[in-house]
């Protein structure tokens, strides 16, 4: 082999190199989460923010996650971006809680286990929303996951979702390199616009939405870390209710709940005679039925003729009198909440009459016994 072979070769083994590393690097290099994220798994910051593996196939771009909600807000249900959406937002958080941010080749958002099992609470008009987590039976009940995604296909549906419109936003919030720029005008932006067009698994991926029907069913990330999370779950306690109790009136409540409750939601922790789940924590859990289409405990103990026929999901108000959230107000400090018709087809409010024959004042009692739960 003479010697300008030889060249040849190195040349094109080296181009051959240099491409395949930029490949690695702007496509696949995957970088841990910061480690104020990752260093506790038994922190919040770990269940609020972590990546459960999603990015790989279903992250979202991050700057395209970012400029959507400033190029739709016509799309959204009212001022506030993702928060508008019911997403719980920690004060002070770069994002809301059930996403993740995450290095693999560029930076993605996707979904974590998280965006269903939170929720929030105030326990007054002004105060700052309090995440918590909440266990695997109990999703949270600002989790409306449907809003989220359909809001990411009225997005796509739109001819503004190009190449040029998104750029122009990201122009205003940064100044992505040369290479950067011509993998989100070449590539990124038309294949996401295209995935969620098609359908595909776009912020959560295929694992997570057979997990959101089957919570048995396997997850992305590694066994051990799913085993880690389901026993942690397991051990999680509600948080106590947040607002004083009348503790004469809730030890009244307590014989009216274990002679009209306690056969199903028994007080030992055993849920007797039925798989119903128990109810630590139900102040938390509005709106109930397995639909939920009752706001408040109080309506649930309401014959359904009585029950609210049309209500307004979403709050994290506490309803101190009725257990649950306000449910009155369609906005509030800029927030938009989605009015919930029980008339609709599948939102039927029937079911669950144990306790409606009560009087007005074992009722309170109940009811107040349920927040010391």
């Amino acid at each position: 082999m003479n010697k300008k072979r030889r060249i040849q070769i190195a040349v094109f083994l080296f181009v051959l190199a240099v491409v395949g590393i930029t490949t690695w690097y702007t496509l696949y290099r995957d970088v841990p989460q910061p480690a104020w994220i990752t260093a506790d798994q038994h922190s919040d910051f770990d269940f609020f923010y972590g990546s459960v593996g999603a990015e790989g196939s279903a992250g979202l771009p991050y700057w395209i996650w970012l400029a959507l909600p400033r190029m739709f807000p016509e799309h959204l249900p009212g001022p506030g971006g993702y928060a508008s959406l019911g997403r719980p937002w920690e004060e002070g958080r770069e994002m809301p809680v059930g996403f993740s941010k995450k290095t693999i080749g560029y930076v993605r958002v996707a979904a974590n286990c998280s965006l269903c099992h939170v929720a929030s609470y105030r326990t007054g008009p002004d105060e700052v929303p309090r995440v918590v987590a909440v266990a695997a039976a109990h999703p949270g009940h600002t989790a409306n996951v449907r809003r989220l995604l359909a809001f990411f296909e009225k997005c796509a549906q739109d001819p503004r979702f190009n190449a040029d419109d998104i750029l122009a936003e990201i122009d205003m919030a940064t100044r992505l390199s040369l290479l950067d720029r011509l993998l989100y005008r070449r590539l990124l932006i038309p294949r996401t616009r295209q995935a969620i067009l098609d359908g595909s698994s776009v912020f959560v991926d295929t694992a997570l939405r057979l997990h959101s029907t089957d919570p048995r069913a396997a997850t992305p990330f590694a066994q051990q870390r799913w085993n880690f999370f389901e026993a942690w779950m397991k051990e999680l306690k509600a948080p106590p209710y947040p607002l004083p109790v009348d503790a004469a009136l809730a030890a009244a409540g307590k014989p009216v709940f274990a002679q009209h409750c306690g056969s199903c939601h028994s007080m030992d922790g055993t849920g007797k005679g039925t798989e119903i789940v128990l109810l630590d924590g139900v102040w938390l859990r509005g709106p109930y039925l397995h639909n939920g289409s009752v706001p408040t405990v109080r309506d649930l103990l309401e014959p359904e003729a009585r029950r609210p026929r049309t209500f307004y999901s979403g709050n994290d108000l506490i309803d101190s009198r009725n257990v649950g959230f306000v449910s009155t107000l369609a906005h509030e400090m800029g927030r938009q909440f989605p009015p919930y018709d029980t008339t609709a087809p599948g939102n039927s409010n029937s079911g669950h009459l144990y306790g409606t024959s009560l009087s007005g004042s074992e009722k309170d009692a109940l009811l107040e016994y349920l927040k010391t739960l």
